[in-house]
């Protein structure tokens, strides 16, 4: 018999384990108390145990955001993974999954779930839990530039944020997971095990808001957002030399709305033919989620391993 049920402090270690198996990497405890117990937001995470031992695991969170039909939460699906083989023709991640998506989106949410399975995870979320493709990206990446910036495009360098960061994303009139202060300082400043700055941007007619993970030598663009009005090259050149200050090399990023083909090419940017999928699911018995999901704005933010 197979145990589908929240997860306790006591499955962490072997929640650890299976991560470790399957993607090596663990999953460790305090990584897991930030993302599900510490978001501004409900988080839910599950496990399917087996004769004492996790044999997967599913997580989802819920997050204020804007989307078509106004304000609502809506659902990011995270961290769906199964032991490998061993449990019959079965995998307990399909019963577990189904459980935890059985009353995903609920009433008053926004009647979608999205999230970034790889190919193998997307092939099963479409067979068994009517996942549908939405968007499909190829990473831009470029040596950091060299050329200098002039003074005073970049107004400040931290690794934490407050309300400009906000009203940043607001003059962006995006659609998306709200890049609320309270979301800005969960993702980034209190996320264990990962060093990420910020950067407030001078436009000339507004400022604009970037925040990096420091990867080994690169510089991973999280989020980039650039309000239409304003000339971001020079801000931008200005966070490649405080990058480049930090001893790293290159700088990644997804061509998101806000980062223009134009700009991305200026700043030395190609396609690093790496494939990211966007995927999403509906409630049961609504409408196209496709339809509804269209004009959310992604960002390497919302990527779970950012």
């Amino acid at each position: 018999m197979t145990e589908l049920r929240p997860t306790r402090p006591a499955d962490l270690p072997a929640l650890a384990a299976l991560f470790a198996a399957r993607f090596g990497h663990p999953l460790a405890a305090d990584e897991w108390a930030w993302k599900y117990r510490q978001l501004p937001g409900d988080g839910r995470s599950w496990v399917a145990v087996r004769g004492g031992d996790v044999v997967a695991h599913a997580g989802a969170l819920r997050l204020p955001a804007r989307w078509r039909g106004g304000e609502a939460a809506i659902w990011q699906l995270v961290d769906f993974v199964g032991a490998a083989g061993g449990h019959g023709l079965r995998p307990p991640l399909v019963d577990l999954g189904r459980a935890l998506l059985d009353d995903i989106p609920g009433p008053g949410d926004a009647p979608w779930a999205f999230g970034f399975p790889s190919e193998r995870h997307f092939r099963l979320g479409r067979r068994v839990f009517g996942y549908q493709p939405l968007a499909d990206f190829e990473e831009l990446v470029g040596e950091l530039p060299e050329e200098r910036a002039p003074a005073g495009a970049l107004r400040e360098t931290a690794d934490r944020c407050d309300a400009w960061a906000e009203a940043a994303w607001e003059r962006c009139a995006a659609l998306g997971v709200r890049r609320s202060v309270p979301f800005l300082l969960w993702r980034y400043w209190a996320r264990p095990g990962r060093y990420y700055r910020f950067y407030r941007l001078d436009g000339g007619e507004g400022e604009g808001l970037a925040v990096f993970a420091f990867v080994g030598e690169e510089a991973w663009a999280a989020e980039v957002w650039l309000p239409p009005q304003g000339t971001w090259r020079p801000a931008l050149l200005a966070v490649a030399a405080d990058l480049r200050s930090a001893g790293l090399r290159r700088w990644r990023f997804w061509p998101p709305v806000v980062l223009r083909k134009p700009l991305y090419v200026r700043l030395g940017l190609g396609r690093a033919g790496e494939r990211r999928l966007v995927g999403c699911r509906g409630q049961l018995g609504g409408g196209d989620p496709v339809a509804a999901a269209q004009g959310f704005t992604y960002s390497m933010g919302d990527y779970d391993l950012v």
